[in-house]
């Protein structure tokens, strides 16, 4: 549905809108799901990520989806009824090399057999919706059963899913907090001076006080929110900006009215209704102290030890700390742009980490509950060393380290640098910034922060401090973990449905297995569960990888509705909540509208919490540079979870075998998600090559333009050419939903900016000097 199929149902119901009225749910232009009333269209690869082709595979049945001559469908041809239509006819070019020579196999075989248009077409398509059919009934039956939960009944996404099967199944009480809209600082708002004498009677007198300027400001229980609130002396504090509260002494005339305001804005209103409150909180049992704006401004002016903690802060200018700063990719990059093996002593080596993400749910440590904040002066006494949760700092990098530990998002991607200037030039050359410029700002999860000053990171400055409580599993008592109930049940399920390994094949063997199995990751298997199982060990695949990152959505995505009544247009106009994107006509009577809402005004979703996807992925970066920092200048590349080295006899290396019973010879690459490889098979006893290149898809055709060949030109030769690959009939969708077929071409070039290039086709990251 996201590809067009959802278009021609769309259309169908605008182009009808007095009966039908759907409700859509898109990213972009793909459409999530189409609702209307009761009826409710999803897609089935929201949920199973893979082609129709693989699913009787997958799920265990014998039929097949077979191939069609999809060219050969036009109206001179609808007739037809003779030999099977030629090869050009069935899009061999689109197809992987792969599959394209099992189609020439098949079509081999086919020289005697009769192909009759009006059959075969309605054939291939009702083969089709069998096929989706029955693996989406098997994939429901299998998910139902696992999980109590209905995946197409209750979820639009397997992410949604996943996340509905932890807080149904898993999930413990007061566990994972909700971040506020906001967060937990400034969120409510007031004025910089009022923070300003708060934070001021905090530090002169010692007592902690909950508000904006640190937390969200207090609403004592009989509904009242205050400034500020000490619960240790049941005293609350009021800061009386002069203007709102009308001041006798600064608006002697009382009668003043704001002119853009009502009458209840005259100053002498403003002045009863701050006494009236006042009364009011003192008869309600409350200490109160309260500050006029003039009065405070008038101390600054005396005290000088109240003007050097103001000059202090430090804090006051620097926005809140904001998780979704914290929340930072994977890491890839190439550290070498070309390689080739010296002799048959050298080799070159793809390590994968198994399973990453499910090794560092499971076993790393994750945020619970709500954190404790500090801020500015407050941070000087938090040790880093202990603390946990999510620091904003100003970090000064080394100057020599070559793979660098701390991220930072710079021209739309995530550079790992040593000077932020060198970064924003690209400066090529030596570095020769002075220390202000070398720094930067950021927000990092602790550990990520620990491990950079381990390698020699100066923080200069702590602005603001997210402290958590942590949540960690046990090894040696295997419990414990936020989330090692859930990745523990799909782990089992997955390892059972793989069935017995190839050397189990006694009873004392097999017995064996499962102790070190159990010893290894605390999982007990069921000796009569292990069979294999395609269907039930796909879906616990995706369970495993498809879980954490619900925690991290964006709150505020792009949202379309369809508009039939000028009342609606003028209303989403209007809402000062809104903001108008695009308006596409669908036809007379109907628009599109995208919209989103301003910053920070997005949904407070229950199934989000930032932090934990930030732990998340600083876990994962953190296991990558275990090995990064190992190997060094060895490494050649790597992405997220792999890392791909030379290696000679005795250097260290990871415990792994060589790429699947294979090494490899010479490697090339272009920039992150952008390499080729030749690699010797030992079981083919022939060289073969891989090529990845994000963005094009290398199909048959594609791979003759843009290959292992072509890239080491490409790079050697440090060319600045481009290479096209084309599509004749890409089918597309327009802003309106329309499915059309036009021309597609993609342009090919070598384009590496996250390190600064040496001789021999070495990289350094920008700032590095010896």
């Amino acid at each position: 549905m996201k590809g067009y199929d959802g278009c021609f149902v769309l259309r169908c119901m605008l182009a009808n809108s007095a009966r039908w009225r759907p409700k859509i749910i898109s990213n972009g232009l793909k459409l999530i799901s189409i609702q209307c009333d009761d009826i409710r269209f999803i897609d089935s690869l929201s949920f199973i990520p893979s082609s129709l082709s693989v699913f009787p595979k997958t799920f265990n049945f014998p039929e097949s989806k077979g191939y069609f001559p999809f060219l050969f469908n036009t109206s001179e041809n609808q007739n037809y009824e003779g030999h099977l239509p030629a090869l050009e006819y069935f899009c061999t070019d689109q197809m992987s090399t792969k599959e394209r020579q099992n189609l020439l196999d098949w079509h081999a075989t086919q020289n005697n057999s009769v192909f009759k248009m009006s059959e075969e077409i309605v054939k291939y398509c009702l083969m089709d919706v069998k096929i989706l059919v029955k693996g989406c009934i098997q994939f429901r039956s299998m998910f139902m059963d696992q999980n109590k939960v209905d995946p197409f009944e209750e979820s639009t996404t397997i992410a949604s899913g996943c996340n509905k099967v932890f807080r149904r199944l898993f999930l413990k009480e007061n566990t994972i907090g909700l971040i506020p809209k906001g967060g937990y600082r400034r969120a409510d708002k007031q004025s910089k001076v009022a923070i300003q004498w708060l934070r001021w009677v905090e530090h002169s007198q010692q007592v902690a006080i909950q508000h904006a300027g640190k937390a969200r400001e207090f609403r004592i229980p009989e509904g009242i929110k205050v400034d500020g609130y000490c619960v240790e002396t049941n005293t609350v504090y009021e800061f009386l900006g002069c203007y709102w509260h009308g001041c006798e002494e600064c608006f002697p005339n009382q009668a003043n009215v704001d002119p853009k305001l009502d009458i209840n804005t005259a100053m002498f209103v403003r002045n009863e209704n701050t006494v009236a409150r006042s009364q009011r909180l003192r008869k309600h049992g409350y200490n109160l102290v309260e500050m006029r704006e003039c009065d405070f401004k008038r101390l600054m002016l005396v005290n000088e030890e109240l003007r050097d903690f103001i000059h202090n802060l430090g804090d006051q200018d620097e926005e809140p700390l904001n998780p979704r700063d914290a929340f930072y990719g994977g890491r890839t990059n190439a550290s070498k742009l070309y390689h080739k093996c010296d002799g048959i002593s050298e080799k070159i080596m793809y390590y994968d980490v198994c399973s990453l993400y499910p090794y560092v749910n499971k076993y790393c440590k994750y945020p619970i509950g709500h954190p404790k904040i500090h801020v500015g002066l407050e941070c000087k006494n938090i040790s880093l060393d202990t603390v946990e949760g999510l620091i904003k700092c100003r970090v000064l990098p080394p100057s020599d380290l070559y793979h660098p530990v701390l991220p930072l998002k710079m021209h739309g991607k995530l550079m790992f640098l040593l000077c932020r200037t060198c970064g924003v030039e690209l400066n090529e050359g030596e570095c020769g910034h002075s220390e202000a410029e070398r720094s930067f700002v950021g927000t990092f999860v602790a550990d990520e922060l620990r491990k950079a000053i381990a390698n020699n990171y100066k923080v200069l400055d702590v602005f603001e401090i997210w402290e958590y409580e942590m949540e960690v599993y046990d090894k040696a008592t295997k419990q414990g973990g936020l989330f090692s109930g859930y990745i523990d049940s799909f782990l089992k399920l997955k390892q059972e449905c793989s069935g017995w390994p190839s050397h189990c094949t006694t009873d004392a063997e097999k017995k064996k297995y499962i102790e070190d199995y159990y010893e290894k990751e605390g999982i007990l298997l069921d000796e009569n569960n292990i069979k294999k199982n395609p269907g039930l060990r796909y879906l616990a695949k995706l369970m495993l990888n498809s879980f954490w990152g619900k925690f991290g959505q964006r709150e505020n995505l792009p949202q379309t509705s369809i508009v039939s009544e000028p009342k609606d247009l003028f209303k989403l106009f209007t809402d000062p909540l809104v903001q108008v994107q695009t308006i596409n006509p669908i036809n007379d009577d109907v628009v599109l509208v995208s919209w989103d809402r301003p910053e920070g005004e997005g949904e407070n979703l229950k199934t989000i919490n930032v932090s934990i996807a930030a732990y998340t992925t600083a876990h994962a970066r953190l296991e990558l540079y275990s090995y990064l920092e190992k190997l060094g200048r060895r490494v050649l590349y790597y992405d997220t979870d792999s890392v791909i080295f030379v290696a000679k006899p005795g250097d260290w290396k990871p415990t792994c075998g060589d790429f699947l019973g294979s090494y490899i010879d010479e490697f090339v690459s272009a920039g992150p998600k952008n390499y080729s490889y030749n690699v010797f098979s030992t079981s083919d006893n022939a060289l073969k090559s891989t090529c990845k290149v994000k963005g094009i898809t290398l199909n048959y055709k594609n791979s003759r333009v843009i290959n292992f060949e072509t890239m080491k030109d490409m790079v050697l030769s440090n060319s600045k050419d481009s290479l096209y690959v084309y599509n004749d009939r890409k089918i597309v969708r327009d802003k309106s939903y329309n499915v059309i077929s036009r021309p597609e071409s993609k342009q090919y070039r070598i384009s590496y900016s996250k390190r600064r290039r040496i001789e021999n086709f070495d990289t350094l990251p920008f700032g590095y000097k010896e």
